[in-house]
């Protein structure tokens, strides 16, 4: 299965699976209209990642157990994602699943179905 491209950074590739760009589509779509540069500060996020391997503020990227982290922004915008190869080698960040958050815990939804992107992707 392929994996759409959103960065190639000195450090890493950040790819984005089938599912994980289904629901970045929905996810953005719940951003409320006075937090719209949050989508722009999950891409800028995302680019930073690539270009350097790791976000310079630990609270911007969280551990969620199991090989699955969260890049998050101010409004509650979540990409959740796992560190792999990419398809030609070399480190990638492959987003499986983007939701927007309603509180500081991760939903125990949100990171199974991440887990089971996972899985199909073999990583």
């Amino acid at each position: 299965m392929n994996m759409d491209v959103f960065a190639r950074g000195a450090a890493l590739r950040v790819l984005v699976t089938p599912e994980g760009s289904e629901s970045w589509t929905e996810a953005e779509r719940h951003v409320p209209p006075n937090k719209e540069a949050c989508k722009a500060q999950l891409r800028a996020r995302l680019q930073r990642l690539s270009e350097q391997g790791r976000l310079r503020n630990p609270d911007l990227m969280n551990s969620e157990g199991e090989g699955i982290h969260a890049v998050k922004t101010n409004c509650g915008l979540r990409a959740y994602g796992w560190f792999g190869s990419g398809p030609n080698g070399g480190k990638a960040f492959c987003i499986g699943h983007v939701a927007m958050k309603k509180q500081q815990k991760a939903d125990s939804r949100d990171l199974k179905r991440v887990k089971r992107v996972r899985e199909r992707f073999g990583g």
